[in-house]
């Protein structure tokens, strides 16, 4: 007497439980490989603004070369930062001296010096246009 043994699950149940499995591990393996191809797109759009970027830097940095190899460029920068001169120039350096202690505001009405107030000479603009423009 033989017993026949019985699966917990029909063969039909079975066969849909293991293609559903590897649906599903496709599924996982293909949206992974999407999602890669989706990041190198994304990698490949800002290397290609990069090289544009660099590209116009490039260009920039040409034109620049081209302008410091002029000899008026040349000329330029050693008067201005070099202080050279050509011979029969003479160079002319100006320095300031501080005042040891800021004098009050002075204005020139005719030929008196005086600190006006806006009380004795009236608004202070009055002032100014009398020393330009000479009386009223």
């Amino acid at each position: 007497m033989k017993r026949e043994t019985h699966l917990p699950i029909s063969p039909n149940d079975m066969m849909a439980v293991v293609a559903s499995t590897a649906l599903f591990i496709f599924a996982l393996a293909f949206g992974g490989k999407l999602l890669e191809g989706y990041r190198l797109r994304q990698h490949n759009a800002m290397l290609r603004t990069e090289i544009r970027l660099l590209e116009t830097q490039r260009q920039e940095l040409e034109a620049r070369l081209e302008e410091v190899k002029t000899p008026e460029y040349v000329e330029r920068v050693a008067r201005e930062e070099y202080h050279w001169v050509k011979p029969g120039e003479s160079l002319v350096v100006t320095t300031f001296r501080e005042q040891s202690a800021a004098p009050a505001a002075v204005a020139v009405v005719g030929d008196l010096t005086s600190t006006p107030s806006e009380n004795e000479t009236g608004p202070y603009w009055e002032a100014w246009w009398e020393l330009l423009v000479g009386g009223r």
